[in-house]
Parts: structure tokens; sequence; C-alpha cells
């Protein structure tokens, strides 16, 4: 997992680059508390002024023992006071997530049966909050984001009966703290 966390900070390092260029713009590298789970993320803000920022960002992290890649766009409302920079955040993406289960069930003939199917990420929503300290364009920063997830299960057939699944929507808590720049 650590691989894929490094690769991934690897291949954005130019997009965060750039942030070093625009007076308004961070790049955020940062740990995070998923959940229970820990993960890693990366994410760049373009600033339209002192007050405002859309951005990208990818995670890698895990959902239920298992390894979840979540992408998305961010939105920043801050409001800079000094070195001190408080925000108020709203996220939606898409949630890399695929895990295969087992449907156990028995035929006509009363025979034992299974079938795979798989769960998979759909989309996220997230609103959050935090604040940055900088000294000049290098900080620190901790937020909390407050997330809603929805994963799907196909539809399928066993013993000719159409198997379905509501969606799964998991609420969960995300503290996230690490540099700006």
């Amino acid at each position: 997992m650590m691989k894929k966390l490094f690769f991934l900070m690897y291949m954005l390092l130019p997009l965060l680059a750039v942030s070093q260029w625009k007076t308004n713009s961070r790049g955020y590298a940062y740990l995070m508390r998923h959940s229970n789970n820990f993960g890693g993320g990366i994410m760049y803000d373009y600033g339209f002024n002192r007050y405002l920022a859309a951005g990208l960002g990818a995670e890698l992290t895990g959902y239920n023992g298992n390894l979840m890649i979540p992408t998305f766009a961010d939105l920043k409302v801050k409001y800079p006071t000094g070195m001190v920079e408080p925000f108020i955040n709203g996220q939606f993406g898409y949630n890399n997530y695929r895990v295969t289960y087992q449907y156990h069930y028995t035929d006509g003939n009363n025979n034992a049966q299974v079938t795979s199917y798989q769960k998979t990420g759909k989309y996220f929503w997230g609103v959050g909050a935090g604040a940055s300290l900088l000294v000049g364009k290098v900080g620190v920063f901790v937020s909390y984001t407050y997330r809603g997830y929805v994963y799907k299960f196909p539809k399928f057939t066993a013993n000719g009966t159409v198997v379905s699944f509501p969606d799964d929507k998991p609420n969960v808590s995300v503290i996230s703290g690490g540099i700006v720049f």
C-alpha cells in the first residue's frame, strides 16, 4: 500500500509544484484517519483570489479492510488572517473501490450454489473545516471532513430469481493533517 501511495504522490508532484508559482494556490500532502483506517492524500487547489479556491485531490486509504482510492474535486472558502488561514470546504468525487463477495443459495434441485458479485464505489460527498498555519508559502494544516459514500451492487439471477441489494450509504469522519505548500 505504501508503494502505491508514493507512486501516486510522485505522479502528482508536477501538479503540486504549480502551487508555488501562484499567489493564492496551495498544494497539500497529508496523512489521514479515515474512519478506522489510516491513509494519505495529495491535493492541489487553484486560488481564484485570497478567499476562494478549487482543485483536485486523490487519496489512498481503506474501507472494511479493503483498498479504497477516492478522487475528488475540492472547493475551499478561506479567510486568511496573518499566518493563519481557516477554511471550510466541500468535496465531491468518485470512490474507486471494488470487492468481490459470494452469494450462497440452493437451486431447484436442492443443490448448493454460489454466485460471485462485486460491491463497487459509486460517488461521495464531503463537507468540512480546517486551518492552515503558513510561514510564507509553506506551512502545516489540519482538517475534519464528514463524508457520505455510496456503494453499489449489481443485480444478478440466482435460482431464477433476480437478486438485488440496495445501495450501501455509510458516513465516515476524515481527520487530515500535513504540509501546505
